[in-house]
């Protein structure tokens, strides 16, 4: 049996503009997705997909060489999972047309919005042996940041060079992560969407150039104090680009802290610094983690 393993994410800064080149950070989340093969020489790949109660939500059956669909327990689903089986098919050197049995577990429930996909193609890249990113444009219209993080045991920073993604891992461990707490909005924000009503709009280089200079900035911020003034400068220059309401002002204006939105507005995890759990509580948000428990913490140190 071959195991893979890969990693949530979450996009502290540069939602929407990384995929104009803004320079990004994101952080691998403590929570993924395992995928288990096991081969037989059957004629057929059955794939199982599971979810954090041991559940199976999605079941196919595929003819291994043709990937003809034999049965499933849903056809829109299956559509995509065809897609990405057969561009593993086309691109891999060395382990085409696997006949045998896929299972796949989220190790987070699956509207949390941590990477279902994103965990997924890197399994499978990792599976077929290819490129996980040619994986991911091909299947996908996202950034990818979300596939660096899959794949990375540190925070990264992430950004687009004519179509070629630039990883940089680093170690961000703020001192101030302790006051810091990520709130489930409890809907999960369908991100292909949120991507192609981002597309619609005018590029703007000077925008650009500010969102890469803020996620400079908060990677090197000091306080408490710095990392709030310059995730609400973030906010605020988002949401006038993208005509949305900020996260804050729409839900928690009265907090006495910061409040940002990671990734796709309007849905999945938030950022709130000063830890007041209560005050999320009694607002009827009841999914809260702290720094430590939601993220992988860096496994290096890097020379500066």
């Amino acid at each position: 049996m071959k195991s893979f393993h890969s990693n949530g994410k979450l996009l502290i800064s540069g939602e929407y503009l990384v995929l104009d080149g803004a320079l990004s950070l994101a952080l691998p989340c403590r929570y993924g997705q395992s995928l288990n093969f096991t081969e037989d020489s059957n004629g057929t790949l059955e794939w199982i997909s599971k979810d954090t109660n041991d559940t199976i939500w999605f079941s196919a059956y595929f003819e291994a060489k043709t990937l003809q669909v034999l049965k499933t327990n849903n056809y829109n689903t299956v559509k995509w999972v065809k897609k990405i089986l057969e561009f593993c098919n086309k691109n891999s050197l060395k382990n085409k047309n696997l006949q045998g049995k896929i299972e796949c577990k989220l190790e987070f429930p699956n509207n949390w919005g941590l990477g279902s996909s994103s965990t997924l193609l890197n399994n499978l890249a990792s599976l077929y042996e290819i490129n996980p990113y040619d994986l991911h444009f091909s299947t996908t219209n996202g950034s990818g940041y979300d596939v660096a993080c899959a794949g990375s045991n540190s925070a990264l920073t992430y950004q687009v060079f004519a179509n070629t993604p630039n990883v940089k891992k680093i170690d961000w461990s703020p001192i101030f992560k302790d006051e810091i707490l990520f709130v489930f909005l409890k809907k999960k924000q369908k991100s292909n969407l949120e991507v192609k009503r981002f597309k619609a709009l005018k590029k703007d280089p000077d925008l650009i150039s500010r969102i890469s200079s803020i996620t400079k900035e908060i990677i090197h911020s000091k306080t408490i104090e710095e990392f709030e003034y310059l995730i609400d400068e973030h906010e605020a220059i988002t949401g006038q680009y993208i005509k949305s309401q900020t996260v804050k002002s729409k839900y928690f204006s009265d907090y006495e802290g910061s409040v940002k939105s990671l990734g796709a507005w309007g849905g999945d995890f938030v950022l709130a610094t000063r830890k007041n759990k209560n005050y999320f509580l009694e607002k009827g948000f009841d999914t809260i983690l702290s720094y430590s428990e939601l993220i992988k913490e860096s496994k290096f140190k890097t020379v500066s």
